[in-house]
Parts: structure tokens; C-alpha cells; sequence
């Protein structure tokens, strides 16, 4: 039993590569915390003949232990819902603090790469993160398959921190 413990404990280092560094801004000291899925965690949606079948993915951005994100599939597209003090929107220029913030989910469009950003509305103010995702349609013999791909993420705990997509 204690084989499989240690063994558990390795397996479950490499499959999520957490890093963490701290910064300061407007005199308020946080962290970046950096999740990379490795391999990266994915749903599907399958279309037979007979049954469509989805999967569902329960995301935790900020280390609190609660879900921030929910994606799942609407109408065989992958969507993104932010909980309800979570807004998402679309990396402009490599900014994350932008204008336009959607809070009722996002859509993943197939074979297209998503730079995701976070906004999330603390007492002390807005922290942002990012999400590094993207979709693909395929098949597997007759079934049609969809899928979506989360590879990493980053939330900055410094309020109003201006952190830019990609970064660690």
C-alpha cells in the first residue's frame, strides 16, 4: 500500500507543475500562482449513431479550493462559465486588464487557440489571470469527436497587478 501512496504522490507531481513568484504593485505584495497541465487535461464531446456523450472540467484558478471555472460543452462547442465573482474575455494585445469582460461564459470555437483572460473581484480589488486552452474536431473510426484542451494557467493574488497573458 505504500508503494502505491509514493507512487500516487510522483505520478500526481508530474502530471501538474504548480510554480509561484511573488510581485508588488501599488504597494501590495502578491504572488503569480502558475498551474501547467501536463499532460494537458481535456474533454471531449462524442457523436455516434446511437448517443452523445460530454465530459466536464471543474477548475480551481486561485488555490482556494473552490471551483472558478466550469467548462463544459454547449451545443457541441466547448464553453467556458466563470463562477459568479469571475469575468472572462479575450487577451488584447497581450493585456489582460481590458474592457470588455463577459460573465456569463465564452465559447471555444473549434480549431482555434483561446488566450483566456480572468478578472476576479476581491475586497481588495481586481486579481487577473489567464487560461492557455484550445479546441479541435476529429474523428476516431465512425465516431466524430470534439475536444478541448486546457494546458495552463496563472492568477496574480495583487490586486489591480497589470498581468499580461503568458506571464509566470
Amino acid at each position: 500500500m505504500k508503494k502505491i501512496t509514493t507512487a500516487f504522490a510522483i505520478a500526481a507531481l508530474f502530471c501538474c507543475l504548480t510554480a509561484c513568484h511573488k510581485v508588488q504593485y501599488g504597494g501590495q505584495t502578491g504572488k503569480i500562482m502558475h498551474k501547467k497541465y501536463d499532460p494537458a487535461l481535456n474533454i471531449n464531446y462524442i457523436v455516434d449513431d446511437v448517443e452523445q456523450t460530454w465530459d466536464t472540467l471543474m477548475i480551481d484558478v486561485d488555490g482556494d479550493h473552490t471551483t472558478d471555472l466550469k467548462i463544459c460543452f454547449l451545443f457541441e462547442t466547448p464553453y467556458i462559465i466563470a463562477a459568479p465573482d469571475w469575468e472572462l474575455s479575450v487577451a488584447t494585445n497581450g493585456y489582460i486588464n481590458i474592457v470588455t469582460w463577459w460573465n456569463k461564459g465564452y465559447q471555444v470555437f473549434w480549431e482555434h487557440l483561446s488566450a483566456i483572460c480572468l478578472r476576479h473581484t476581491t475586497d481588495e480589488g481586481p486579481c487577473y489571470g489567464w487560461i492557455d486552452c484550445y479546441s479541435t474536431v476529429g474523428s476516431e473510426g465512425q465516431v466524430d469527436a470534439i475536444r478541448f484542451y486546457l494546458r495552463e494557467t496563472a492568477y496574480c493574488t495583487c490586486p489591480n497587478y497589470p498581468l499580461k497573458w503568458g506571464e509566470k
